[in-house]
């Protein structure tokens, strides 16, 4: 017999057929399970899930449900090298309002160093690394106050040179999603500075392969899978004082689960985890940035295209992790409401990704509100029956996204 329960009256023993929630907003790799251990109904209520559908027939007396075994000390794993962590993302401990202005400050101010990595690099200069670990440690902070704001402008940007956005945009990512998988903030660090001289290779690739806006031949592919390998050895030339993860970040983040990828043709286990998030922050942000020759994808597009990737070039909990950290609608987005109402996406609920904080700004006939109404859609007290049906390229929206996001500085 199905029948519905509090979680907080779950024991060890039950069998839960659907934790009534889709894949994206439980702890679990399936909507159902025997429980074995109290951890597992701690998973539960920490995710904020507050009922759920037991199987009485195929539940068991405590006596009979076999317990997990306890891990060995030596089995006992880093968070740097686990790949599905067991809590939500952190709430954050500032709001959007408060960390955007911060948020902007350090993005311009990484920036103009990333400016000045690749001017380095091209004249075969000392990179400053000094200024690059400064910038990265503030990319943290921010990221640790609010994941939210440096995400959303990232998205909120216009057009800039690519070359000089997409490292430190891949980096923002990275930390975010970093931060979601419970890495610390040294490890977070780690990663910063392995997302920011990734692509430093492609500095030494001819500019007509580089920015060729038609598709390579196999010489030209050969040629451009050499920048991994590249950017590892440009960091190992200038001999800087860097962990050898940060090294393998740069080579390996283009490594694939089935042994596509380059340029060592790992798989599975044999890619570092902290390559994998760069690896997908990297395809991510490829997705959607403008450039000269190519229109980027909306994130909700971008997402679904990495979510193909998953099981065949990333590992499946990566994958869905990543999504958790960016959002099925990230900060910025425009959207359309059942209503026919437009808004913008100001926050994500890592708890439930279909229901974030947002602004609606427009009626169902376009015309702009003077008073904007924000929504936290997740809070039925909130919502007067809203859910978000579709997204619209910011072209279309009829008002620039970026306006509600202009917050002044404390």
């Amino acid at each position: 017999m199905i029948r519905k329960i509090s979680t907080k009256a779950l024991e060890v023993g039950m069998f839960v057929s659907d934790v009534g929630r889709t894949w994206l907003n439980h702890p679990w790799k399936t909507k159902s399970r025997l429980l074995t251990d109290r951890s597992e109904i701690d998973e539960l209520i920490e995710f904020g899930i507050e009922e759920v559908y037991i199987d009485t027939g195929k539940s068991v007396k405590t006596s009979q449900a076999a317990p997990k075994p306890k891990p060995a000390l030596n089995d006992i794993k880093h968070p740097i090298n686990r790949p599905q962590p067991k809590k939500p993302a952190p709430e954050p401990t500032v709001s959007m309002e408060l960390e955007f202005p911060k948020a902007e400050k350090a993005y311009s101010k990484a920036l103009d160093t990333s400016k000045a990595l690749v001017a380095a690099c091209r004249m075969n200069k000392r990179i400053e690394l000094n200024e690059v670990q400064d910038d990265v440690n503030e990319l943290v902070e921010s990221v640790t106050r609010n994941r939210d704001a440096l995400t959303a402008l990232i998205k909120l940007r216009h057009f800039d040179d690519y070359t000089y956005t997409h490292s430190l945009n891949v980096s923002v990512l990275s930390i975010s999603a970093g931060k979601t998988l419970g890495l610390t903030n040294d490890e977070l660090k780690i990663l910063g500075l392995g997302t920011m001289f990734h692509d430093l290779g492609k500095l030494r690739i001819p500019d007509n392969i580089l920015n060729k806006p038609g598709k390579l031949t196999d010489e030209e592919f050969a040629i451009m899978r050499n920048h991994a390998a590249l950017s590892a050895d440009i960091l190992t030339e200038q001999n800087l004082n860097v962990s050898d993860q940060v090294i393998k970040v740069a080579r390996s983040h283009h490594e694939r689960i089935d042994g596509s990828g380059y340029p060592d043709q790992l798989r599975g286990e044999q890619i570092p985890n902290l390559a994998t998030i760069c690896g997908l922050s990297d395809v991510y942000d490829a997705l959607t940035s403008d450039r000269v020759y190519h229109k980027g994808m909306v994130p909700h597009d971008a997402l679904k295209f990495i979510y193909s990737l998953r099981g065949t070039h990333f590992q499946p909990d990566w994958v869905d992790r990543f999504v958790q950290s960016v959002g099925i609608y990230p900060p910025g987005s425009v959207v359309e409401l059942n209503t026919g109402h437009r808004a913008v996406v100001m926050e994500v609920n890592n708890r439930s990704l279909l229901t974030p904080l947002i602004k609606i700004v427009a009626d169902p006939h376009g015309q702009l509100y003077q008073r904007i109404k924000q929504v936290d859609l997740s809070k039925p007290a909130e919502n007067q029956g809203w859910s978000i049906t579709r997204v619209i390229p910011p072209s279309e929206a009829g008002f620039e996204p970026s306006d509600y996001f202009s917050f002044q500085a404390e």
